[in-house]
């Protein structure tokens, strides 16, 4: 048994082990990355006293180093106060002396030094979140929080795993490929409501490192390393959870329409840090300073820019109230709900009216517009022509970017069925940045109605490479399974996607159908339920819930929902479709042929996947159903 001696510091309800390098609350071990540690170790030996930031930079960051140590002491002390749950304004523990450095301010006793083996072992980790917590010292509270922290940690654990599977369902990366994560920027303002702001800069910078060189550089998308905002873990852990070789950190802070931004380039596996900056700009130049810091990360890690990258005519300096308007109308799409969709097409459209020149905000446009068809929130005939208009416009002004060439395939295939066009503006929009996960996403979905199941795969397998923690990604994962009637398969993605939320509406969606075409009534009905608590009285919800219970042989129950849906269709849009898939789980073949039909004299967006929805199989025979097949031009 070893007798090293541990010294042990204790304050408020946390202890530290300065020998071991932990800090633990309520006997809980609390993730805390090495700087931030060794800078709670020189307070806490000195409590009451100031700590200047000379000290701190001397033993921290050599002399020989080479980093923004602004930038990285007020990093570690922000992680630092996170994992206290201590704040600047109101501190319980850190007093910031402004210019000088900073105080312990909190009580600490030390504990008799006790013998390392006597010292808890490190089996626990707790993630702590901002605030105070009573101590409770009692054995029975501490077995009881041991418990469900194990349980909270076995829960990351999974969905981790989980992650680290669906990333390397993808081909293997290629020799000198590297990996690459941006954390979201940290709005350093002080105030949440400008957090659209720092988002929009994080969405931003993915986009100019994703286009640098897609043979030699991959970066993890926005949704998965939002996961990440405000996270006490450490770059190792992320890198490892993300599999990336270097985790990008980067702070902002808006003083009007000035902006200052600071980065630095970590490497994940030993946390060394490559490079750090710092940037002062006005707003109407963040294009341009992103530019400008993603080609010093290219230099960093000896990415070389590709001749498309490189050849890009400088970006025209932006107007301030235009990026405002596009920040925050990117803010309300990510919400990914109708409602949001409709609060950013008003900012697009702002943006666009104050820079008539915007192609991202035209291209939000027509995403937003494309998406509002997607859930029936507008009838295709409003949509379309609004969302094809904008994409073009989009690719006109930005023909360097992924996402107008994304914008416009979708808008193609679904207002014009062109399927050899939307795929040429697809393979465009993954040439120029193949870490765009949507836009594999989204090429996904073609594929899959064009009966090419093993590509389809593949491209939402590199979505979820590229972003394994998006919600629809891995409900897109169940749909594509869903449509190569791998039913046993989709049910088991879609139980691994409710892990992530077991709300979340798309992946009850998919599994619903999967369900009801395995004769899994209960759980189809269950899950058509789902559906209708996120989406209350919606026209999808209505839908699926009245397929599953005629499916079910419920079928008094569903004609009620079917009349409210017609009677419905007289007064506000209701799709044909719809109720033509309602009345094929009734067994009413000729009406619904007819509203068939008539969902293609509306252009109804849902006929592309005509060729292999499982619930128009009874319809397959109708000579009626085989024309709209020909003239769509699907297999």
């Amino acid at each position: 048994m070893s007798t090293s001696a541990w010294r042990i510091l204790r304050f408020g309800s946390f202890e530290a082990n300065l020998q071991a390098g932990e800090l633990r609350k309520q006997g809980l071990k609390v993730r805390l990355q090495d700087q931030p540690f060794q800078i709670l170790a020189m307070l806490l030996e000195r409590p009451g006293e100031l700590v200047t930031r000379q000290e701190i930079h001397q033993k921290l960051w050599p002399a020989d180093t080479f980093v923004d140590f602004d930038h990285g002491l007020n990093n570690a002390i922000n992680r630092l106060r996170e994992a206290l749950g201590d704040s600047a304004e109101t501190p319980r523990f850190i007093e910031t002396l402004p210019r000088k450095g900073y105080r312990f301010i909190g009580q600490v006793s030390e504990e008799g030094q006790l013998a390392e083996a006597e010292y808890p072992a490190a089996a626990t980790t707790l993630v702590v979140e901002p605030g105070p917590v009573a101590r409770k010292s009692s054995v029975r509270s501490r077995f009881l929080a041991a418990i469900l922290a194990s349980c909270f940690a076995l829960t990351l654990a999974v969905i981790a795993y989980l992650g680290w599977r669906r990333m390397r369902a993808g081909p293997s990366p290629r020799p000198g490929y590297v990996m690459l994560a941006v954390l979201p920027f940290q709005n350093l303002s002080g105030d949440p409501s400008e957090d659209y702001f720092s988002d929009g800069l994080t969405e931003e910078m993915i986009a100019q490192l994703g286009a640098l060189n897609p043979g030699q550089l991959g970066v993890i998308a926005r949704t998965t390393t939002m996961a990440y905002k405000q996270t006490s873990k450490s770059v190792q852990q992320i890198g490892s959870e993300l599999d990336v070789a270097y985790v990008l950190e980067s702070s902002v802070r808006r003083d009007g329409d000035e902006v200052r931004i600071s980065v630095q380039l970590i490497r994940a596996h030993d946390q060394v840090h490559v490079w750090a900056h710092s940037y002062d700009r006005h707003i109407s130049h963040s294009i341009e300073l992103q530019e400008e810091v993603a080609r010093a990360v290219a230099e960093q890690i000896e990415v070389k820019l590709s001749p498309t990258y490189s050849g890009r005519t400088n970006s025209h300096p932006l107007n301030t109230e235009a990026n405002e308007a596009y920040l925050r109308g990117r803010y309300f799409w990510n919400q990914f709900t109708p409602e949001g969709y409709g609060k950013a097409i008003t900012y697009f459209q702002q943006a666009i009216e104050r820079d008539s020149n915007f192609a991202e905000a035209y291209s939000g446009l027509a995403d937003s517009y494309n998406f509002l068809v997607v859930t029936d929130s507008i009838p295709t005939s409003e949509g379309h022509p609004k969302a094809l208009e904008a994409a073009r416009r989009a690719v006109s002004l930005g023909g360097n970017l992924a996402e107008p060439h994304a914008s416009l395939a979708v808008a193609m295939a679904r207002s014009e069925w062109d399927w050899t066009g939307a795929e040429n503006q697809f393979t465009q929009a993954i040439t120029l940045n193949p870490s765009y996960s949507m836009g594999h996403r989204l090429y996904a979905s073609i594929l899959s109605a064009k009966r090419r199941h093993r590509e389809a795969l593949q491209q939402i397998n590199e979505a979820m490479r590229l972003d394994p923690l998006s919600l629809p990604n891995n409900a897109e994962v169940v749909r594509t399974l869903y449509y190569a009637r791998d039913y046993d398969r989709a049910i088991e993605q879609g139980q691994k996607a409710m892990q992530l939320d077991p709300n979340y509406a798309r992946t009850h969606f998919w599994l619903g159908r999967v369900y009801s075409q395995k004769g899994m009534h209960s759980e189809a009905i269950a899950a058509s339920e789902k559906i209708l608590q996120t989406m209350p009285d919606s026209n999808l919800g209505l839908t699926e819930m009245a397929y599953s219970l005629a499916a079910a042989g419920r079928q008094i129950e569903a004609r009620e929902i079917l009349r409210r849906l017609e009677q419905r269709s007289k007064l506000t849009f209701v799709p044909a479709y719809n109720l033509a898939v309602i009345h094929i789980a009734l067994h009413n073949e000729d009406m619904a042929m007819r509203y068939m039909q008539q969902a293609y004299e509306q252009h109804d967006w849902a006929l592309i996947v005509l060729a292999v929805e499982p619930r128009l199989d009874p319809l397959r025979s109708d000579p009626r159903f085989q024309e709209i097949l020909a003239t769509l031009k699907l297999p």
